[in-house]
């Protein structure tokens, strides 16, 4: 008498490459949010990410010129 299991037990050769596509689907997706996020933001007025507290472009240079060693 055979034994037959309901049970799915995955071939291991295709696990790796399964969790692989399931890895850069993952990554895709994670991209496409933050590129929509971005344009979301780009969208938005000068005064609107003052408001929300975004840095300012001079706030940024600023910031840089201070890392920087004197000349």
């Amino acid at each position: 008498m055979a034994f037959f299991s309901l049970e799915h037990t995955p071939d291991p050769r295709h696990s790796s490459f399964v969790s692989g596509l399931a890895g850069l689907r993952a990554r895709a997706v994670a991209s496409w949010q933050r590129h929509r996020a971005e344009r979301a933001l780009e969208s938005l007025s000068y005064d609107t990410l003052k408001d929300i507290g975004f840095p300012s472009i001079d706030m940024a240079e600023g910031m840089a010129h201070k890392d920087t060693p004197a000349k």
